[in-house]
């Protein structure tokens, strides 16, 4: 079945993203090594959920992953020390508790999210804490932040 997103333009697939994606929602995605991703042995890619942090001025999302219950103890010390609890009983769309990982942003094209599962919202209030986060996260650089 052909989606209507498939049909449009990169430039109207853009536009539509742009006015209907909103800070704070929840997408799931496959991400992979090429989007920071290391899949499981076997697996190609990796079903994750992206918070939508906010936009830069070609219409690109930035944001965050959730990891799945845990926080992945292979990853330097570095990285582990700058996950956010977030809880399922809060937001529905998690089957277990989970953890933003603040340590770095992470950039989506706007037509990426054709492709993409909406999944709920994060409420202000956490969104608010995710980016104070990731803003004092010692692997974020002052440029990557700015632009």
């Amino acid at each position: 079945m052909t989606k209507l997103y498939d049909l449009l333009d990169k430039a109207q697939a853009k536009a539509i993203a742009k006015e209907t994606i909103k800070i704070g929602n929840v997408y799931r995605i496959k991400m992979d090594r090429s989007n920071g991703i290391v899949p499981k042995a076997g697996d190609k890619n990796r079903n994750k959920f992206f918070v939508v942090l906010g936009f830069d001025k070609d219409g690109n999302a930035y944001g965050g992953v959730i990891i799945n219950s845990a926080i992945n103890r292979f990853v330097p010390q570095t990285v582990r020390d700058w996950h956010m609890p977030i809880k399922c009983d809060k937001y529905k769309f998690l089957e277990h508790d989970s953890f933003v990982d603040c340590s770095k942003l992470m950039c989506a094209k706007a037509e990426k999210f054709g492709s993409w599962e909406f999944k709920g919202a994060i409420e202000q209030e956490d969104v608010s804490i995710i980016i104070n986060t990731i803003k004092e996260s010692p692997n974020e650089s002052k440029a990557h932040l700015a632009s």
